[in-house]
């Protein structure tokens, strides 16, 4: 049976946790590559906040925020991004929940207009400021992420200031004002230099590093001479379908545009 993950309808109508996942500034609590776990570890003066999540497999699933990491016998503290690979899309996703919970329950505990504390509003999840009422819910960051493409080759670039040598699709955030296609447009136009035409919507993703919402694209090459940013981008090369470089896995939205380009070049040659 696969696990299915249902989000809370109100998430103050909290019950007793039958599962839980615990977190400590940034990083996930977990026993080998299992981060859910079946009964609650800590003692109850160690937990910060805990926020009902939802439910999982029909049984109710939160996380517990802890000040700091503490040591568990044969648990360890570990990166949400090193369970990428190894954890199944909508569990992953489920921790990605957790985490950007637990950053927006820290980050707004006092009021950005006023400086007063906040408190919990009464419905939704969000934090409310009982002076001047401005109300904070957690924050989604809209960003597209899009695949140049040109015949049987695909751009791909490692940008600056990352310390792996993958090669993935450009991407960039909405600015106010933009449609996700006018921010694809500008974007590849500022990282390099390129002009791109039609464009093909193919999936979203959420990725909570630490709070986006990807929307990914394929997009045609339409003109430009191939001239990156060396502020934004270390390197940008075409590839050739059959001869990509080290690429992003197949459980991010890069990867899935890399692979869907594959595909739909071999569909058009194949005899």
């Amino acid at each position: 049976m696969v696990d299915r993950f249902e989000p809370a309808v109100n998430v103050w109508a909290v019950p007793e946790f039958s599962q839980q996942i615990i977190v400590a500034q940034g990083l996930v609590l977990c026993r080998g590559d299992q981060f859910i776990h079946e009964v609650d570890l800590l003692q109850a003066e160690a937990v910060v906040s805990s926020h009902y999540l939802g439910k999982l497999s029909g049984r109710s699933c939160g996380v517990h925020v802890l000040s700091g990491q503490q040591d568990i016998r044969g648990h360890e503290w570990r990166n949400l991004r090193s369970l990428l690979t190894s954890t199944e899309e909508h569990l992953f996703a489920l921790a990605g929940r957790a985490l950007q919970v637990a950053y927006w329950d820290r980050d707004h505990r006092f009021c950005g207009r006023c400086g007063s504390a906040t408190q919990y509003h009464s419905i939704d999840r969000a934090r409310t400021c009982p002076n001047c009422q401005l109300t904070v819910y957690p924050r989604i960051s809209p960003c597209v992420i899009m695949l140049v493409t040109h015949g049987e080759q695909c751009l791909l670039a490692r940008h600056a200031n990352r310390r792996n040598i993958t090669y993935t699709a450009l991407a960039g955030f909405i600015e106010p004002g933009e449609s996700a296609e006018q921010a694809l447009r500008r974007e590849v136009r500022e990282e390099v230099g390129l002009e791109v035409g039609k464009l093909q919507y193919v999936d979203s993703q959420p990725w909570p590093f630490p709070g986006q919402l990807m929307l990914g694209y394929l997009a045609e090459w339409q003109g430009g001479e191939l001239c990156p940013d060396p502020n934004e981008i270390e390197e940008a090369q075409w590839f050739h379908y059959q001869s990509l470089p080290a690429i992003p896995p197949v459980q991010t939205l890069s990867g899935q545009l890399i692979h869907t380009f594959s595909e739909q070049v071999v569909a058009r040659v194949r005899p």
